[in-house]
């Protein structure tokens, strides 16, 4: 089984490890030098602090019953599936011991008289001393018996040997053993605050306590702080108190969690009272169970690689902390000082494997356990961990949150076997992408590169002909006869106003005037009276275009490129310009293109032959390939079976790196000087009026890591990862802009930056980013964590 180290019922031995109030990694592993590997002889448990302060606390199972174990005891079943546990203050038990004295005796004379008889007699110490009540004096004989048996034994022996003697009773408390115990432990521990008994350390010399009872007194002084653990159930074995630590579990414990306050976790529940008087409430679990119920809170993204990678981060963090929290009893917390842990309830399918996958495996420098650290979003880049906390770790370098170079962008890519356009004049530009939206429509394209020489020479024969009939098709025309001077202007005119209007019909409805008036431009008389009706009529409609020197140049054949502007001008005119379906991009998938709508998506093959554009400033560029990251608008146009032929992309003006999912990628505060003084106030002590604040240094990752403070009372400096906490700022990776007014003073702060998080180590969003690229958990972290090696640790 997985679970190697729990069992149906953990002995004593295994509870005691699992309360010890403080651990060190070296207690449980060797690291013989720098160059060895990191290792465990078993899983560890790991102590999670899920309550510091409780006043009471309800501790239930859905199981037949709970089991409560303290140390050095047996367990116990206490016939109970719920119990409610308080603290009170100890009260010792009060006993009852006995004595002997001969009361009433007249003088001091005859005190010592007698005392000497009963010794003699009886063979018991004796001893005469005077009773200042009654004035007389009285022999006390023998010693102090602690059982009414005992004393009545004692009276009968004196009786027969012939003093009568009277019993004195005296009532008296005797603390208990444990009570001796937790003094010592209080007294040896003064800066811990646990105040219930814990195990000794394996190996300690558990026999230096001894028994309380009067036949062995100790000189022990007992702590009058002690308080005591109060457990209150519905049975009689579910009520009693203790001054030890007590866990509670389920009986099958593997199966069954137990609640605290209705919350379900794995392990045990330990309770015990504190320096403050209250109850710690700790949760004793095994390392791999603690981890399912972090890796979901810490990372739910749904990538199985990036969710391993924060399992060994995860694990690799609670090895390298045992122990933070000694002093208090446990060793992490489950919030963000420590990792977020939710228990049994908040775990899911994905993250579970993620653990089972990564069972053991820990990140290590130099066969040491690393300090972990990872961020939420890292804003592209990570930062040195000097700059940030007061550590300079080796393995917390600053890197970019995504791959290096081109090869970021390889699994986003969809490419084309055209080879782009190869232009030099930028009025050429658009007409690239005309023509591959009237080819993918229809429109014969006779190159495989287009360029300016191609544009500027007149279509072929071939061309012209299907250029023309489609333009037919559209009119409801037949086709029209195309030969070698159909290109010239004259004869394009004739076609396009016989498919456009009929036979004759500009010469029949056209007066001379009409055509005069249309023709003037200044090659106008140059065109023959055959063919000046078309010219004039189709200028009239807005069929047809003259140069921009005001002439038409007859004998001068159309070039492709006048021939698509002419085209273009009568779909457009028309209204028959193709209409591309638009949408927003996610992330490209082995080529594909997925399109979200609404809140699903559409995975769209991508013909291997695509027109492919990209957007560059105000222009479209033919491209070979484009990256789509996701947020991108993309317009495009599908053939008969679904594919895309045509895609024109323009860019998404949120981030490209690894991160890119995150919500946190860009933000923005702004704040007034009054505000930003009493931010820095709390962290900055006598500032003054504040007069300017600016950004004195830069890390590796261009966060600030020095603020220069400018107030009426000097110049202060604010660094590391207190900046961010002081201005309260999602993070320190950020420009600020202020505005000033005529005196020269700041009247606004606005803080424009990127991320969330201190931005040490890996970033989580990054991870995930990654992860759907197809990067495997291993190669993740040690993107993030520089020079690691993983090691599994057991």
């Amino acid at each position: 089984m997985f679970y190697r180290l729990l069992f149906f019922l953990f002995s004593v031995s295994a509870f005691s490890a699992s309360i010890q109030a403080v651990f060190a990694y070296e207690d449980f592993c060797e690291i013989p030098n720098e160059t060895s590997l990191f290792f465990i002889e078993r899983e560890p448990i790991i102590r999670i602090g899920l309550a510091t302060n409780a006043r009471s606390v309800s501790i239930t199972t859905t199981d037949s019953s709970l089991v409560a174990v303290s140390p050095d005891e047996p367990q116990k079943f206490l016939a109970a599936n719920r119990v409610s546990i308080s603290a009170r203050s100890y009260r010792p038990p009060e006993i009852e011991i006995y004595h002997f004295e001969i009361p009433n005796v007249e003088s001091q004379t005859e005190a010592d008289s007698l005392a000497k008889e009963v010794a003699g007699a009886t063979g018991e110490k004796t001893s005469a001393s005077m009773d200042l009540k009654t004035n007389t004096w009285r022999v006390v004989v023998g010693k102090t018996f602690e059982t009414i048996e005992e004393a009545n034994e004692f009276k009968a022996d004196l009786s027969d040997k012939g003093f009568e003697a009277e019993m004195i009773t005296e009532k008296i408390t005797q603390p208990s053993d444990e009570a001796v115990k937790l003094s010592n432990q209080v007294a040896k521990n003064p800066k811990s605050e646990v105040r219930s008994i814990i195990p000794t350390r394996p190996n300690a010399n558990s026999n230096n306590v001894k028994p309380t009872g009067l036949s062995n007194p100790t000189n022990t002084d007992i702590n009058p702080n002690l308080r005591e653990v109060i457990v209150s159930g519905a049975s009689p074995s579910a009520k009693f108190s203790s001054l030890k630590a007590v866990a509670f579990g389920s009986i099958n414990e593997r199966a069954v969690p137990v609640r605290v306050n209705g919350k379900a976790y794995r392990g045990r529940i330990e309770v015990f009272v504190n320096s403050r008087g209250t109850l710690t409430v700790v949760n004793a679990v095994s390392l791999e169970d603690y981890l399912l119920g972090v890796v979901p809170n810490e990372l739910s993204l749904p990538q199985l690689e990036a969710q391993k990678a924060q399992a060994v981060a995860a694990r690799t963090y609670a090895i390298a902390n045992i122990g933070q929290f000694g002093k208090q009893g446990f060793d992490l917390l489950p919030t963000i000082r420590s990792q977020v842990y939710k228990g049994y309830s908040s775990e899911s399918t994905m993250a579970t494997q993620a653990v089972l996958q990564t069972r053991g495996i820990v990140a290590t420098y130099k066969g040491k356990p690393i300090t972990a650290y990872y961020t939420s979003t890292c804003g592209g880049r990570t930062e040195n961990s000097e700059n940030v906390f007061d550590s300079n770790e080796p393995y917390l370098r600053g890197v970019e949150c995504s791959l290096e170079g081109h090869k970021h962008f390889e699994p986003f890519l969809i490419k084309t076997i055209r080879i782009p356009a190869k232009m030099r004049d930028e009025k050429n530009l658009e007409l690239v992408r005309l023509m591959s939206l009237f080819a993918v429509n229809g429109f014969q394209l006779s190159t495989a590169q287009m360029s300016d020489d191609f544009f500027e020479d007149p279509p072929t024969q071939s061309e012209l002909s299907n250029w023309l009939n489609q333009l037919a098709t559209k009119f409801g025309k037949t086709f029209p006869n195309v030969n070698k001077d159909s290109p010239k202007p004259l004869e394009i005119a004739h076609i396009l106003a016989v498919m456009i209007y009929g036979e004759n019909y500009a010469d029949t409805l056209l007066a001379e005037a009409d055509i005069n008036y249309q023709l003037s431009f200044d090659d106008a008389g140059e065109i023959p009276q055959t063919r000046r009706a078309d010219v004039a009529i189709l200028l009239r409609d807005g069929y047809f275009t003259i140069y921009p020197d005001l002439t038409l140049k007859p004998n001068k054949p159309f070039s492709r490129a006048k021939m698509l502007h002419l085209i273009r001008q009568i779909y457009t005119k028309k209204k028959w310009m193709p209409t591309l379906q638009s949408g927003t991009a996610q992330a490209a998938e082995d080529g594909k293109l997925i399109v979200k709508n609404g809140k699903s998506s559409r995975q769209i093959i991508v013909r291997p032959d695509v027109f492919l554009f990209r957007e560059f400033g105000d222009a479209f560029y033919q491209v070979k390939e484009i990256a789509l990251v996701g947020g991108e608008t993309v317009n495009f146009q599908t053939d008969a079976n679904g594919s895309v032929i045509y895609l024109e992309v323009e860019p998404t003006g949120t981030t490209a790196t690894a991160e890119k999912n995150s919500p946190f990628t860009i933000w923005n505060t702004t704040l007034s000087p009054s505000s930003v003084q009493s931010r820095l106030s709390r962290y900055v002590r006598g500032i003054g009026s504040l007069i300017d604040v600016r950004i004195a240094k830069q890390g590796f990752s261009r966060r600030a890591v020095d603020l220069e403070i400018v107030g009426t009372n000097g110049t202060f400096h604010l660094k590391g990862g207190k900046i961010r906490s002081a201005l309260r700022l999602n993070e320190q990776l950020f420009a600020l802009n202020k505005r000033y007014d005529s005196n020269g003073r700041a009247t606004s702060y606005s803080f424009t930056g990127r991320g969330w998080g201190h931005g040490v180590g890996m970033c989580q969003y990054g991870a995930y980013g990654l992860a759907k690229m197809g990067v495997k958990y291993d190669t993740i972290l040690k993107h993030y964590y520089t020079g690691i090696d993983l090691t599994r640790a057991y």
